[in-house]
């Protein structure tokens, strides 16, 4: 009877301490990491229904060499790298700002968005959000499901399509969803967010392909 209390209490008290992390960090995260100084101009822009048309041919000049790895309409065409497509334009604005300015680390990414304009950031925040990602898997199993509601709802939301500040995982690669969540959970330093490195904290290897497979076929 103890050894049962010990295996179905430990992981309950460890998942609520993780969700009281989150919820003050997330906070504090909203003071210290404002919107891109862009998004105003870009929800300006998503306002007008005029602009659209103009917005999409001016971001295929400058998305042609993401597509190679990110595929023509931000459906990846490589496991480990993530959809682009469908994910919000207020987040996506900002993960190209923290490139461009060295905040996020990947050599070949912060060279290739330092090569953008202003305007350039945010057509192409807005073309990809406005398109509709394939999802990368197909099995929406109950374990996946399970640890997905327990860790990463309260961020994610329902639907694991996130929000303005929180990226969508619904449909994402799921090669990139394994390698991004074991880096938090080991801390590697790649990626550096305390919420997320509390909320990984603890899955196994066989908890990850579970949680990974089941985001991936998400829509």
């Amino acid at each position: 009877m103890k050894r049962f209390v010990r295996t179905c209490v430990a992981p309950a008290i460890a998942v609520c301490l993780s969700l009281m992390v989150l919820a003050s960090a997330s906070a504090a995260d909203a003071l210290i990491s404002p919107p891109s100084p862009l998004d105003g101009r870009m929800k300006k822009l998503l306002a007008d229904g005029n602009a659209s048309a103009g917005i999409v041919t001016a971001a295929k000049k400058v998305t042609f060499f993401c597509d190679v790895c990110h595929g023509a309409n931000g459906s990846s065409v490589k496991t480990d790298v993530p959809n682009l497509a469908g994910q919000n334009p207020s987040y996506l604005l900002k993960q190209i700002d923290k490139f461009a300015r060295g905040q996020r680390q990947e050599k070949f990414m912060e060279g290739l968005m330092k090569l953008l304009t202003e305007e350039d950031r945010i057509n192409v925040a807005i073309f990809y959000a406005n398109n509709v990602v394939k999802p990368a898997g197909s099995d929406t199993s109950l374990p996946g499901k399970a640890l997905y509601i327990a860790r990463c709802v309260m961020c994610h939301q329902a639907t694991g399509h996130g929000s303005e500040t929180t990226p969508r995982l619904a449909g994402q690669q799921i090669e990139y969803l394994r390698k991004s969540i074991t880096r938090y959970r080991d801390r590697t330093g790649e990626r550096i967010f305390e919420p997320m490195s509390a909320s990984t904290a603890g899955l196994n290897n066989a908890e990850i392909t579970a949680l990974v497979t089941y985001l991936s076929s998400l829509k």
